[in-house]
Formats: C-alpha cells, sequence, structure tokens
C-alpha cells in the first residue's frame, strides 16, 4: 500500500467553485420595459433571434461573451437582461439552452467566456463588472430587472455577485448556493431561487441553504428540484425560473400583473395537490404547496394551498418524510467525511471495493431516497477526485496523480475529464501507448477540446505519431 500526499483543498470555497413580447400566447414578458429605465442615446444594433457566440467587450478585449437578443428587440425599448455564468467559461452553453425562453419571455440573455471554476473571487467581481458595464453600455437594458444566472462554481460566483451589487434584482443557483465569498453586511433585498437535481452532490446544501441560511431574512425565495445530477438543467425546468422572475417583477410593479397568465399556470398545480391529497401522498402535497406558496404570495387567492399546508403541518407522515430527509443529509455528510479520509490512505484495492458496494447499493436499492443518496456521494467523489488530480498534476506530483486519477476513473468511469487527466498522468510518466488509450477514451465518452490537446505539453513528443494525429481528427 502507498502512502499519498493529499493536496490540502477547502471544501466549502472551492467545491465548489466547481466542478450555462407580448400578451397571452406564451410571449410571458409581463414587463419588457418601463418608463423609469435608463435607455442610452447610443446603442448597437446587433442581429436579433440568433446567437451571436462572441461578442468583444470594447472596455477589455480579452473578455468576451455569448449574446442573444429577442426577435422583438428594438433599442427604442428597455428589456430583462439575464447574465449566465457558467462553471466553464462556456458562455455559449447556458446562452444555446436557454435562448429559447429568452425568446419567450423577452429577456436579454448573455452568457460570460471567461468567469470559470478556479479564478479568484476577486478576479471573478472583475470580470462580472466589466462584463455588466460593457453590456449595458451597448445593449438597451431594462436597469430595474438586471439578474444572474449561475451553474456550479457559477452559481456561487452569481450569488456572491447579487448579495454585494444592489443593481442586480434577482439570482438563480443552478447545482450550488453558498456564495463565493463572504460579506459582513450583507444586502436583503433581492430574489433568490434555487434549482439542484435529486442526484446533484450539492443537493443538500441548496436544500439548507433554502430552508435554514435564507430563513430570516427579507429575501423571497425558493427551491426548484429536478429528477438530475450536477448539470444544467433543462429547458422545461429554467421555464419555471423564468417565470419565476416575472412573478416576483409583477409584485414590485403591480401594473405587469397579468391574472390571466397567473391562472393559466395556478390551475393545473391545484389540481395536481387535489390529486396527491385523494392518493395519500401527503408530503408530495406538502412540498407542492409550500412552493406555490412562495411562487405566487400575493397574486392570486391561495386559500386553498394555505388551509392544506396549515392541515399538513400537522400530518404524522409529514413530520416522518421530514425526520427522515434530515436523517438522510446527517448520513450523507457522515459518508461524505468517511471517504474524505480514504483519499489518504492510498489503498486502491479498499476503494475497488467501496466504490463497487455504493454501486450495487444503487443498482439493488429499493428506497428511492438512499439511492439519491449514494448518487450524490459517488458525484462528490468524482469531484473531489478530479480536484485531488488536476491538484497534483499543476505540481508535478505524479504518483499522486496517477493514485488520484484511478479513482477517479473508479468513481466515474464515462467521464472524459477521467480518462483525459490519465493519458496526463501517462505522457508525463513515458507511458505513451497507456495514454493514447486513456486519450481515446476520453474522445469516445465525449472529449471534444481540440486546442486543449494541442497545447498540452505532456503530449507533445506523441504530436506526430500516427495514433495521435488519427484522434485529433477524430475530435475535428
Amino acid at each position: 500500500m502507498i502512502r499519498i500526499k493529499f493536496i490540502s483543498i477547502s471544501i466549502i470555497t472551492s467545491l465548489f467553485f466547481s466542478c450555462t413580447s407580448g400578451g397571452d400566447k406564451q410571449k410571458e414578458n409581463t414587463a419588457n420595459q418601463t418608463k423609469d429605465s435608463i435607455v442610452p442615446v447610443v446603442k448597437e444594433n446587433f442581429p436579433k433571434g440568433e446567437i451571436i457566440e462572441k461578442v468583444i467587450c470594447k472596455i477589455d478585449a480579452s473578455q468576451s461573451y455569448a449574446l442573444y437578443l429577442p426577435s422583438t428587440y428594438s433599442i427604442d425599448k428597455t428589456y430583462p437582461v439575464m447574465y449566465a455564468f457558467d462553471a466553464h467559461g462556456t458562455g455559449k452553453l447556458p446562452v444555446s439552452m436557454y435562448k429559447d425562453l429568452a425568446e419567450q419571455f423577452g429577456y436579454i440573455l448573455v452568457g460570460s467566456n471567461n468567469s470559470k471554476n478556479g479564478t479568484a473571487w476577486e478576479e471573478s467581481a472583475v470580470i462580472a463588472e466589466k462584463l455588466l458595464a460593457d453590456a449595458q453600455n451597448r445593449l438597451s437594458i431594462n436597469t430595474e430587472r438586471i439578474y444572474l444566472l449561475g451553474f456550479s462554481g457559477g452559481a456561487r460566483v452569481a450569488n456572491g455577485l447579487t448579495i454585494m451589487n444592489g443593481a442586480i434584482a434577482g439570482v438563480i443557483c443552478v447545482g450550488a448556493s453558498t456564495p463565493a465569498s463572504n460579506f459582513v453586511n450583507p444586502r436583503n433585498n433581492y430574489t433568490w431561487l434555487g434549482i439542484a437535481g435529486e442526484e446533484d452532490f450539492n443537493s443538500t446544501e441548496m436544500k439548507k441553504y433554502d430552508k435554514v441560511e435564507l430563513a430570516g431574512h427579507n429575501i423571497k425565495h425558493a427551491l426548484i428540484t429536478f429528477e438530475g445530477k450536477h448539470e444544467w438543467c433543462k429547458k422545461e425546468v429554467m421555464d419555471e425560473a423564468f417565470w419565476w422572475l416575472e412573478l416576483c417583477e409583477m409584485r414590485r410593479n403591480i401594473k405587469s400583473k397579468n391574472d390571466s397568465l397567473i391562472n393559466k399556470r395556478v390551475n393545473p398545480i391545484i389540481k395536481q395537490i387535489e390529486t396527491y391529497m385523494k392518493k395519500k401522498q401527503e408530503f408530495e402535497a406538502f412540498n407542492l404547496c409550500k412552493k406555490t406558496i412562495n411562487f405566487y404570495d400575493g397574486l392570486t387567492d391561495l386559500n386553498y394551498c394555505l388551509t392544506t399546508y396549515k392541515t399538513l403541518q400537522t400530518s404524522k407522515a409529514v413530520d416522518k418524510a421530514l425526520r427522515e430527509e434530515e436523517i438522510t443529509w446527517a448520513n450523507e455528510e457522515k459518508l461524505k467525511e468517511f471517504y474524505m479520509k480514504g483519499f489518504q490512505s492510498g489503498d486502491l484495492e479498499k476503494w475497488k471495493k467501496e466504490i463497487a458496494a455504493l454501486n450495487q447499493k444503487i443498482k439493488n436499492g429499493n428506497n428511492k431516497s438512499e439511492m439519491q443518496m449514494n448518487k450524490r456521494v459517488l458525484g462528490y467523489l468524482s469531484l473531489v477526485a478530479y480536484m485531488q488530480a488536476s491538484g497534483a498534476l499543476k505540481q508535478n506530483q505524479l504518483p499522486a496523480a496517477d493514485y488520484f486519477c484511478k479513482i477517479y476513473v473508479l468513481v466515474d468511469p464515462t467521464n472524459s475529464e477521467a480518462q483525459y487527466l490519465t493519458a496526463d498522468v501517462n505522457a508525463k510518466q513515458g507511458n505513451e501507448t497507456e495514454a493514447l488509450v486513456a486519450l481515446n477514451k476520453a474522445v469516445i465518452n465525449g472529449f471534444n477540446d481540440l486546442p486543449r490537446m494541442q497545447n498540452d505539453t505532456a503530449f507533445k513528443a506523441m504530436q506526430t505519431s500516427p495514433d495521435f494525429i488519427a484522434l485529433m481528427k477524430k475530435i475535428k
């Protein structure tokens, strides 16, 4: 058994930093311009209704962003804007995923190409400041409707920026919640919406943030969960987030309230709650009532939801489910602590047995909650293994990097990054054949970053080999 030096990492701060107009006919932008919004004299006429992958910042040419303007966009009006922060600085990703929603609700959608994981908070804040300033100068933005959206480490950046910037009306955090920096006197006059996959390793963190951290603050907040892992959510889930922002705007600007659209959304929810109650699915009814109250408070008649919610608060079934949820959270934290210690042991055979046991529990388990917990733990281990492997590589600690890569592949065998880092380690150790095998697996599993592969000094000696050239052609 080998002894491995454990690369020190703060799980809280870097995990973290880990790891995208009309009326009633689905054009649900209830207030896409207001009289008190500032419309600068000079605006640029960018193409409308299409994704612009790279807009170079005039303020700083080293920065750029992806952009989508709704087809209704006009420099004579102002529009709500959503700035998106992807964990890997791929602005096009969230813009392409949610452009249809930006079109539907009448939003400007901007995706940063510079903000990414591993960037210090101070630098992230500067990147964001320049991004917002450039867009403000060139686009026709409703300054009272500036929103931030982020995924994983990008969500931590977005949340931190919102807390420190009084011009931001609200934030949507996907896959993470704890802000990227601590604040002495944080503001609380904004809205917060969290979105978490039930299998996301940060799911428990987000539920606690919604239930505990934001409790008692003057912050309108809610949490949406979906069947998924640590990833940008599908468009159908993000639709609820855009709608949440519209509802928050209706509360702020009552003249924009649209009863027809509200009823169109609320009526099916009430029917679903009634169905849950008939089927004795009390915990599901309880959660949906709570969410509906958070969304529609002050905008429509919620007597049924409020009465049902109050009744369910004394339900034994709901009380049991809530206690089981807390027990699951506690067990999850214990498992994470146990495995974190295991990273220091250097015992790869033990890891093989532990990962096999976890996968077996996921495959054969009958308790959905436990299965989701075990998937979250695997996701957590994948992230920690990545951070340890990449950290060891940067410090040129090849035995440690090799060990962590092996754990990474065990935990997440179809992750292209696990295979790519394995190839990196083998190439640096002079094992060209093993490096090519790992690179090929990375490509099969979706690796497509050709510039990274071409510029990676670890592969310098291999770049003229026929097999390496063939792999590059595969990526093209």
